[in-house]
Order: C-alpha cells, then sequence, then structure tokens
C-alpha cells in the first residue's frame, strides 16, 4: 500500500532554475540581466526553453556539476503557481554553503535561539523561494525561482498566498519588473520578479465574497446568531488586520518585521492556514502586505550606516544603479597602463580572502563603503579604489 501522505510530503521533481542574474564568464563579478535565464542539468528541456523564448542553449559548469543554460529574450514567460510551492527563510550563505537559517527568532539548522549579535544572524537576508510549472514546456516537474530582496519577500507571499484560495494549480505569468527609487538624490534602478495571476475579476470576486462571508447572508441565520435582547449592543465587526497593520510603525528592525510576519501566519490571517479562517481576507491581507513593505522601506532608509542597494533577484545579482560613486576613486597615476575591470576583480578576491572574507561578505561591504555602488555595476575606478581600502590594512567592517 502507499505510504500515507500524513508520513510523506509528495512534490514534484525539480527540473531546473529560473534565474534573475548570471557571473561574467560564468565565475565573475555579478551580472545583471535584462531577461530570464534558464538552467538545467537536461540539455532537452533549455534547448526546448530556448525555442519557446529565444536564445542560444549551451553547456554550463554549475561549480563542476555539468549543466544546461540559455539567456532567453523574454521578460514575461507563462507559469502555473503550485500549491506549496512558496517558502521563505532569512539566510546568510558563505563558500561551505549555508550558514544559518531561521524564521527571524530560530535557526532552524540548529534549533537555537538566535543570538541577535551573531555576524550571520545579522547578515541573513530574505530569501523567498518559488517553485513552477511551465505549461508550454513538454515535461511536468518544477522550475524554481530564488530571490533575496525585500520588495519581493513581500510581494510574491501575497500572491502565492492568494493563488491558495484559487486552486492547487493556477496560471500565471512570471514578470521581470524594472523599478526605480531615490535615495539620497540617487536614482537606482533594480529588476523584480513580480506573479501575476491570471484568474478574471468574476472569480476573484467569488474569492473575496467566500472568505468575506458573503455567501452565508442569503442563508437562515443560525440558532447562536439569534437576535440580541431588547438594548443589548451589538457586537462590533472588528477587522483583524487593523491593529496588526498599525502596530507595523513601531517595529524599528527587518527581524522585527520578520517576527511579525510569522504571528501573522501563526494567527491564520495570511498563509495557507487563513484558507480555513472565517475572520481571514485577501484584501486584508494586501493591505498588511503593502504596509509592512513600505515600513521594510523605511527601515532601510533609517539605518546610519550608508544604504544597501534593493537587492531583488537572483542569488547572484541583478542590480542596476545610475548614480555616480558616494566616495570619489582615487586618481591613477597618468603613466600607469590601465587595468581591465575583471583584474581587479581578481585582486580583491585575492586581497579578501587574505582577510578571511568570502564573496558574499566582499559584495556586502563594498556596498556599504562605496555609498551603495554594487561590485556588479562598479567602474574600474570604483574597484581600483576599494581595493585600496582593502590593501590599506582597513579592518572589514563588524
Amino acid at each position: 500500500m502507499p505510504i500515507s501522505p500524513a508520513t510523506l510530503q509528495r512534490r514534484f521533481a525539480e527540473l531546473g532554475r529560473i534565474r534573475l542574474g548570471a557571473k561574467e564568464g560564468g565565475k565573475g563579478r555579478p551580472m545583471k540581466l535584462a531577461a530570464f535565464r534558464f538552467t538545467s542539468p537536461n540539455p532537452r528541456y533549455i534547448a526546448d526553453l530556448a525555442t519557446l523564448y529565444g536564445g542560444e542553449a549551451r553547456p554550463w559548469d554549475n561549480n563542476g556539476k555539468p549543466e544546461h543554460e540559455v539567456f532567453t529574450d523574454s521578460t514575461s514567460i507563462p507559469v502555473i503557481a503550485m500549491k506549496g510551492g512558496l517558502s521563505q527563510w532569512m539566510e546568510t550563505w558563505s563558500g561551505g554553503g549555508c550558514v544559518h537559517r531561521c524564521d527571524g527568532e530560530t535557526n532552524v539548522l540548529t534549533g537555537e535561539r538566535c543570538n541577535p549579535d551573531d555576524r550571520a544572524h545579522v547578515d541573513a537576508k530574505p530569501t523567498t523561494r518559488l517553485s513552477l510549472m511551465l505549461p508550454e514546456l513538454e515535461a511536468i516537474g518544477a522550475w524554481r525561482m530564488e530571490s533575496h530582496g525585500w520588495n519581493a519577500a513581500a510581494e510574491i507571499p501575497a500572491v502565492a498566498e492568494l493563488a491558495q484560495f484559487v486552486g492547487d494549480l493556477v496560471p500565471a505569468h512570471l514578470n521581470m519588473v524594472e523599478r526605480r527609487s531615490v535615495r539620497d538624490g540617487k536614482t537606482s534602478r533594480f529588476v523584480v520578479p513580480v506573479l501575476d495571476l491570471q484568474i478574471g475579476a468574476a472569480r476573484l470576486r467569488e474569492v473575496v465574497a467566500a472568505k468575506s462571508g458573503a455567501a452565508e447572508l442569503a442563508g437562515p441565520v443560525p440558532a447562536e446568531h439569534a437576535a440580541l435582547p431588547a438594548g443589548a449592543p451589538a457586537e462590533p465587526n472588528v477587522d483583524p488586520y487593523a491593529g496588526p497593520t498599525a502596530d507595523l510603525t513601531g517595529i524599528d528592525t527587518h527581524d522585527g518585521l520578520v517576527q511579525a510576519w510569522d504571528s501573522m501566519k501563526s494567527d491564520e490571517l495570511i498563509g495557507q492556514a487563513a484558507r480555513g479562517n472565517p475572520a481571514a481576507s485577501p484584501e486584508g491581507a494586501q493591505r498588511y502586505v503593502e504596509a509592512w513593505k513600505a515600513r521594510a522601506h523605511q527601515i532601510q532608509d533609517a539605518k546610519e550606516a550608508a544604504p544597501a542597494p534593493d537587492a531583488d533577484g537572483a542569488v547572484d545579482a541583478d542590480i542596476v544603479e545610475d548614480q555616480a560613486p558616494a566616495t570619489q576613486p582615487a586618481a591613477a597615476p597618468a603613466e600607469a597602463a590601465p587595468v581591465s575591470e575583471d583584474a581587479l576583480w581578481q585582486q580583491i578576491l585575492a586581497a579578501s580572502g587574505q582577510q578571511g572574507m568570502q564573496l558574499p561578505d566582499v559584495e556586502d561591504d563594498f556596498a556599504r563603503r562605496m555609498g551603495g555602488v554594487t561590485s556588479s555595476t562598479a567602474s574600474a575606478a570604483e574597484l581600483q579604489h576599494y581595493l585600496g581600502l582593502l590593501t590599506a590594512g582597513e579592518q572589514v567592517p563588524a
């Protein structure tokens, strides 16, 4: 007899990844992308995706694992949102793998409470993983997309959770949307993955009506809902989202936001559990998500250190910035021959490695010291200046 679903959680096999970024030359600096990139161990899938969405299928070395990739021409692809296809954690990675994964309170790798002074906890980034199906590909299985930005952390779960109210497999489109933000007079451009459910207005009204209890109005009044005695006050119609939304203004850290999000899930006001809660509503959940996202931006802007760029995109980055460097690079000697950006990047990696820094440390430290400029968009002069900071013996900020 088959194993009980309660014992074994069934899921679709992962066929490949949907990526928003890449590395120059496969191992160089993070590189922005203007369209989706797919990777998979199966060459047939990649060849078929190249036919569907443009680009050239080619072999790809995934850290010693032979795979295949295609850089497509598409910024919008049809997908199917899958029930249970979303996961979110705060994570820190090093060269040896994931060293910290938590929900804001508990490190799930160790089962211990998070130490707020632990560098791995402080550096943890929101990690949103979404498994989708590709209906135009002749293969049944999941394709995983991963994002490390606060925008995606707020927006994708809201839409994915709305899909749970609609059904187990919901048609949608995955879009790469460019957005802009202005901070301290600097304009940054970044790409955000956006999931757009393909459901009609009538179906959406049905979902909202079902969750708001409108369908019950036509039925008989249960005995426990009989009219109150004369003079008795009517029960107030309390909005369960009003209090938690107002409380967001008193939260001053990203950890606090993560805890607030988990509390709403525990109260079955967002997430899959909300489907069985008559007090939950998609409209209320959407209002809460918008307020949560706005507060996340306010906290980021209020940091005393130079604001880090919004890192929406894949783990291998996809940020573009339109500003001059906050720190003026040191002028190179007139007689010095120009050094390529890749050569400077290799020198930076060598110098940082001598200080015990891993690649994520270097990228974060670069953004902090260079006023928000990322290593993937820095000029040769900016890379040269940062290299000078490293070799001058300055300590890496804690």
